[in-house]
C-alpha cells in the first residue's frame, strides 16, 4: 500500500453529501466558509475513517514519511455535554445547548444570565463515543502510515474548564464540581489511549496551562503557529483552525482531512441503549 497522501478517487460519488460544514460531491469537499476550499477525497485506508483528503494552499508534493504531526481531539462531542433549559410554555421543549460551539456557549452563558432555568445537564459517562474513537483510531494509523516520530496532540481541557469556571456563576457549586471531576477523569482515559494506540513519541499541548495564549481561540491557533509541523491530521470540521492561520498569515503544513462516517459523528447522540450510559443531573437537586 502507498503511503503516499491520496489522490481523489477512481470512482467519485454521484451523489452530495453532507458532512458538518462540507458537501462532498464528485469526490470533492468544498467547505461553506469559503469555496476556495475544494479538497479532493480518496477512500481512506483506516477502517475508522471513510474518506480522506488534503488541504495545502502551498500544493506541495507528498512526501512517503513525515517527521512531525499535529493531532487532537474534542473530549466532549456536541451531545456528551448537553444543556436543556426549562420550557417556556406549554407543549414546547426546553433550549437545547451544548459547548460544542463558541455561538452555543455565548448563548448557553446569555439565557443563564437573563435568568432562565436549566432543568437537566446530560453528560455522557465515557469519552469513547464513536466520534472520538474515530478519530483517535485514524489518528493513529495516520502516524504509523507516514512513520512519524513525534506527534503533538491537543486535548482541550483548561478550554473546557475556563467554561465551566464562568457556569460557576449560574449553577450550583456541587453541579458544576461533578461536571470539572467528570472533565478530568475522561481527559486521563483519552491521554491513556492516545498513548496505547500510537506508534511515536506523543507530546501533549496545553496552551492556555503553559501561558502560550491567553484566550480559548488563541490556544486553538497556537500550535500552528508556534511548533515545527510537517503534516497536521485533523477532522474535516476542524480546518477552520489551520485556516484561521493560513488566512493571517501563518506557514502551515499541509492538513490531511479525514471523513469519520455518514452523518458526521461529532453530532451523535448516545442513547441509553448503547454501551455508553447517560447521567442525569439536575441542578435544583445539588446545592
Amino acid at each position: 500500500m502507498s503511503s503516499e497522501l491520496p489522490h481523489p478517487p477512481h470512482h467519485p460519488h454521484d451523489h452530495a453529501i453532507r458532512y458538518g460544514s462540507f458537501q462532498i460531491l464528485d469526490g470533492i469537499a468544498t467547505w461553506n466558509r469559503d469555496h476556495g476550499v475544494a479538497v479532493a477525497m480518496a477512500e481512506s485506508p483506516a477502517v475508522s475513517c471513510q474518506l480522506e483528503g488534503v488541504w495545502d494552499p502551498l500544493q506541495r508534493p507528498p512526501q512517503p514519511r513525515y517527521t512531525t504531526a499535529l493531532a487532537g481531539v474534542c473530549i466532549w462531542g456536541k451531545y456528551d455535554c448537553l444543556f436543556i433549559f426549562k420550557p417556556k410554555g406549554k407543549g414546547n421543549p426546553g433550549a437545547e445547548r451544548s459547548l460544542s460551539s463558541p455561538k452555543d456557549k455565548a448563548d448557553l452563558l446569555k439565557r443563564l444570565h437573563k435568568g432562565e432555568q436549566v432543568e437537566k445537564i446530560i453528560l455522557t459517562t465515557s469519552p469513547f463515543g464513536s466520534y472520538q474513537l474515530n478519530t483517535m483510531e485514524w489518528q493513529a494509523e495516520v502516524v504509523a502510515r507516514y512513520e512519524v516520530q513525534k506527534l503533538y496532540y491537543v486535548l482541550p481541557l483548561e478550554e473546557y474548564q475556563q467554561t465551566l469556571a464562568e457556569l460557576r456563576h449560574y449553577l450550583p457549586p456541587k453541579c458544576v464540581d461533578a461536571m470539572a471531576d467528570l472533565l478530568e477523569q475522561q481527559h486521563q482515559q483519552m491521554r491513556q489511549q492516545i498513548c496505547s494506540t500510537v506508534n511515536a513519541e506523543v507530546e501533549f499541548i496545553y496552551p492556555l496551562r503553559d501561558g502560550h495564549a491567553d484566550t480559548i481561540e488563541a490556544s486553538y491557533l497556537w500550535p500552528y503557529q508556534n511548533l515545527p509541523l510537517d503534516l497536521a491530521i485533523e477532522e474535516m470540521e476542524e480546518i477552520r483552525i489551520p485556516y484561521q492561520c493560513w488566512h493571517d498569515g501563518y506557514a502551515i503544513p499541509p492538513i490531511l482531512l479525514g471523513m469519520l462516517g455518514d452523518p458526521c459523528p461529532y453530532y451523535e447522540r448516545r442513547s441509553e441503549h448503547e454501551a455508553t450510559e447517560l447521567t442525569l443531573l439536575y441542578p435544583d437537586q445539588m446545592y
